[in-house]
C-alpha cells in the first residue's frame, strides 16, 4: 500500500537526518540528544499517524482527483506536529527550558559548585554524616522509634496439663513478643470452680514457674510459698477469695550473663565481647508446677434430738491432692533476637571536617535483654590515629515491656575502646565506667574516648556494655545485658592535597566572574602544588599493594583508590586546561574533594580488610562509593559521552567535505528540505 511505502521512506529520511548527539544552541535553547531523540520519537508516532491518514487519500491520487504530492505533505505535517509535541513534552518534564545556571550542557545533573560547598562541604557532610546531628529533641525521637518497633503486648499462652488440676481453672499470660536475653512477665490466674458445700476450698501451697529450652535444660526456677485458699464468697465466707493473681517476672535463657558482667569489673576480653554481640537466644518453653489440696464438703440432714427438728449441717467428704504440671504450647513462637542494627553514619568523615563538634549519629549494632534496654551512639564526625573523640551514649529500660509486674531497672555500664594489635591482642586504649541508676526513664553518658597508637597498634573498635538488675520486688533480681557496637572505624590523619586556603584563594582570584593570564598562572601553580600532594599518595597505594595480593577484598580496595587517584589527577589536569571560572572550580571540587578522599576510603578499607576486620572496611568503603556517587552527578551521563563520540565522527565527516565550518542547525534545514523533495520524488518514481 502506498501508506507503508511511504512511511517506510519518510523513516529512512528521518533517521538519517538526525541531529548532532552533542549539545548546540538554536533560539536561545541548548539542544543535545535528549532532543534528538525526543524529535525523533514524535516524528516516527506523527508520521505514522500521517501515514494512516495518507492512506484514506490513496483512491483520490489514483483518480487523479488529488496530486501525489498531497499524502507527502499530510504525513511530513503529521510528523512535524508529533516532533514538536514530544520535544516540547520532554523538555518540560526534564527541566531543559529552565534558566541556565552557566555550566556546560552535559546530561549532568549538577553542573556548578556553590561557594559554600566549595569552601565548606556542607552538601558531602549532609552525604556522609546523614540528618541525624545530636540534639536532645533528635536522640529522644531516635530512641522512642527503636522503642516502638520493640514494644511487646501481653497475651494468653496455651499450654498442656499433666497430673491432677482438681477444682481450680488456670490460666496464663505472657509477653507477645521477647526480645533477646530480656527479663519478660508471666501472670497466673487461679479461679475456683468447686461444686457442693459452701464450705468447700481449694488450697494451693506451692506454685513452681521455670522455664526449659530447646535442649532441655531448665532455667530460672522460682517459687511462690504463701498458701492460696481460694472458696465461694458467700454469706457463711464473706472474707472468702473465689480468685488469685501471681505476677512472675522470668527470663529467657542466658548462659552469657556471667560473661557480660566479667567485662564490667574484670580486664575486657574481645573474643567475649564478639561472642556477645552475635549470641542467639535459646528458643524455651514455660513449665508451672502447682502443689495443694482440695478439701470437699457435704450436707447432709439429721434429726436434732435437742432442737425436735431436721438440721442441715456440713460435714467433711474427702480430699483431693494437687499435683500439676502446666507446659506452654506456643512461648516459643514469641522469642526474638536480640539483635538489631540501627542505621546511621559510617566509619568516619574525612578529616577535612575535624573541627566539626556536634555529635552525629553513628550506625551500630546491639544485642542483649533487647525487650528490657535500648540504646543509640552518638560520636564526633571525625575518629582519626593519635586523638580523641567525643560519645554520647543514650540509653532506656523498658519497664512497660514488664506490664504487669512493676520493675526497677538499675545498672552499671563500661564504654571503652580496644587496641587491636599486630600480636592478636586486644588492650584497653580508653574506657568510662559508671552507672545511670534508675534506667526507666532516658538516660545518657557524654564522655571523651581515645584512640592513642603505637607502633603495633592495626586498629581500635568501641563498645558500649551495660549489665542491669530487674528488680520486681518479689523475689531476687534478674540480671540483664546489653552491649552496643557503633560501626566506626578509625582511619589516618591524612591531609587534602587542595586545602581551605588554596580553595578560597582560587575564589578570590575568580571572583569577577573572569579568569586573567595572572589568575590562571596562579591556579596553575596552586593545582601543580595539589598534584604533587595527590602523587604522594598514588605512590603510597602502589608501593602497599603488593601485600593485599592475597586477599581479594582487599586487592580490589587498594586497585579502587588507584583508580580514584587518577580520576582526581585527570580532573586537576582538566582545571589547569580551562578558562571558564565554574569548569575550574567543578573539576578542583571533583579532584581534591571528591575523588581524592574516595582514594583515601578505599585505601583504609584495603588495609582493614587485610586485617580481617571486614566491617570496617565495609563500612569504609561504602563511604567512598557515596563519594563516587556525588562525583556522578558532575559527570556527563552515558547518552552525552556517546553523542561526544559521535559528534566527533561528524565533525569529521563535515571536514571530509569541506563543509566543516557550516553550523548543524544550518544542516539540519537542508536535510529537511532535502527530505521532502527527496520523498516527493521517490513517490512519484513509484507512482
Amino acid at each position: 500500500m502506498i501508506n507503508s511505502k511511504l512511511f517506510s521512506i519518510f523513516c529512512i529520511f528521518l533517521i538519517a537526518s538526525l541531529p548532532s548527539a552533542s549539545a548546540f544552541s538554536a533560539l536561545g535553547h541548548d539542544i543535545g540528544w535528549g532532543d534528538g531523540m525526543a524529535v525523533g520519537t514524535g516524528a516516527l508516532a506523527g508520521g505514522y499517524a500521517g501515514a494512516i491518514i495518507a492512506g484514506g487519500l490513496t483512491a483520490a491520487v489514483a483518480a487523479g482527483t488529488a496530486p501525489a504530492w498531497v499524502p507527502v505533505v499530510v504525513i511530513a505535517g503529521a510528523a512535524v506536529v508529533g516532533a514538536a509535541a514530544v520535544d516540547y513534552g520532554y523538555r518540560w518534564v526534564t527541566g531543559a527550558d529552565a534558566e541556565d545556571e552557566g555550566g556546560a550542557v552535559t546530561g549532568a545533573a549538577k553542573t556548578n559548585v556553590s561557594d559554600e560547598e566549595y569552601i565548606n562541604g556542607t552538601y558531602k557532610y549532609d552525604l556522609l554524616a546523614g540528618y541525624r546531628q545530636y540534639s536532645e529533641e533528635s536522640a529522644a525521637a531516635d530512641i522512642a522509634e527503636i522503642k516502638d518497633k520493640l514494644e511487646s503486648g501481653i497475651g494468653i499462652y496455651k499450654f498442656t496439663v499433666t497430673g491432677t488440676l482438681s477444682d481450680v481453672d488456670v490460666s496464663m499470660k505472657g509477653p507477645d513478643k521477647i526480645y533477646g536475653f530480656s527479663a519478660f512477665p508471666v501472670q497466673l490466674k487461679f479461679d475456683e470452680i468447686l461444686t457442693g458445700s459452701e464450705s468447700s476450698y481449694v488450697e494451693i501451697e506451692n506454685v513452681k514457674i521455670y522455664l526449659v529450652d530447646s535442649e532441655g535444660v531448665k532455667w530460672n526456677e522460682k517459687d511462690y510459698t504463701d498458701n492460696i485458699k481460694l472458696q465461694k464468697n458467700n454469706d457463711d465466707h464473706p472474707e472468702a477469695i473465689e480468685e488469685y493473681i501471681i505476677n512472675f517476672t522470668m527470663k529467657a535463657p542466658d548462659p552469657y550473663i556471667g560473661k557480660a558482667k566479667s567485662q564490667i569489673t574484670n580486664a575486657p576480653n574481645r573474643e567475649i565481647l564478639e561472642e556477645l554481640i552475635n549470641a542467639e537466644v535459646k528458643r524455651f518453653e514455660l513449665v508451672v508446677e502447682i502443689d495443694g489440696h482440695v478439701e470437699h464438703y457435704k450436707k447432709i440432714t439429721k434429726w436434732s434430738d435437742e432442737l425436735q427438728d431436721y438440721i442441715t449441717k456440713e460435714e467433711h467428704d474427702d480430699s483431693v491432692t494437687l499435683d500439676t504440671k502446666l507446659t506452654t504450647l506456643e512461648a516459643w513462637d514469641r522469642i526474638h533476637s536480640g539483635a538489631y542494627y540501627i542505621d546511621g553514619a559510617d566509619a568516619s568523615l574525612p578529616t577535612s571536617y575535624i573541627n566539626e563538634v556536634t555529635p552525629i549519629a553513628y550506625s551500630s549494632y546491639s544485642n542483649g535483654a533487647t525487650s528490657n534496654v535500648i540504646g543509640r551512639v552518638w560520636a564526633s564526625p571525625v575518629h582519626c590515629y593519635n586523638s580523641s573523640s567525643q560519645y554520647r551514649f543514650v540509653l532506656i529500660g523498658q519497664p512497660g515491656n514488664l506490664e504487669p509486674v512493676p520493675v526497677t531497672i538499675e545498672d552499671d555500664y563500661r564504654a571503652l575502646v580496644l587496641k587491636l594489635r599486630d600480636d592478636g591482642v586486644a588492650s584497653i586504649a580508653s574506657d568510662t565506667p559508671g552507672n545511670f541508676h534508675d534506667m526507666s526513664t532516658y538516660t545518657g553518658l557524654t564522655t571523651s574516648l581515645n584512640y592513642l597508637k603505637d607502633s603495633s597498634t592495626e586498629a581500635f573498635e568501641t563498645y558500649f556494655l551495660v549489665v542491669a538488675d530487674v528488680d520486681d520486688g518479689i523475689d531476687s533480681a534478674l540480671p540483664v545485658w546489653c552491649l552496643i557496637k557503633p560501626r566506626i572505624s578509625v582511619i589516618d590523619n591524612v591531609k587534602y592535597s587542595l586545602n581551605e586556603e588554596f580553595k578560597e584563594e582560587i575564589l578570590e582570584l575568580m571572583s569577577d566572574g573572569s579568569i586573567s593570564d595572572s589568575d590562571s598562572q596562579r591556579i596553575t601553580e596552586i593545582i601543580q602544588m595539589s598534584e604533587e600532594s595527590l602523587k604522594e599518595k598514588q605512590y603510597v597505594a602502589e608501593s602497599e599493594s603488593g601485600k593485599y595480593e592475597d586477599n581479594d577484598k582487599a586487592k580490589n580496595a587498594i586497585s579502587n583508590a588507584l583508580e580514584d587517584y587518577e580520576k582526581a589527577a585527570a580532573y586537576y589536569e582538566k582545571a589547569k586546561n580551562t578558562d571558564d571560572p565554574e569548569e575550574v572550580k567543578v573539576y578542583t571540587y571533583l579532584a581534591g574533594d571528591v575523588y581524592e578522599p574516595a582514594g583515601d576510603y578505599w585505601k583504609e578499607a584495603a588495609a582493614k580488610y587485610n586485617l580481617g576486620l571486614d566491617d570496617q572496611g565495609d563500612a569504609l568503603a561504602e563511604n567512598a562509593e557515596k563519594l563516587e556517587s556525588l562525583a556522578a552527578e558532575y559527570e556527563p551521563s552515558l547518552w552525552f559521552s556517546a553523542g561526544s563520540t559521535i559528534s566527533e565522527w561528524w565533525t569529521q565527516f563535515k571536514s571530509g567535505f569541506g563543509i566543516g565550518d557550516v553550523p548543524d542547525a544550518a544542516l539540519l534545514v537542508i536535510v529537511i528540505v532535502v527530505l521532502v523533495c527527496g520523498t516527493i520524488l521517490v513517490t512519484r518514481f513509484i507512482k
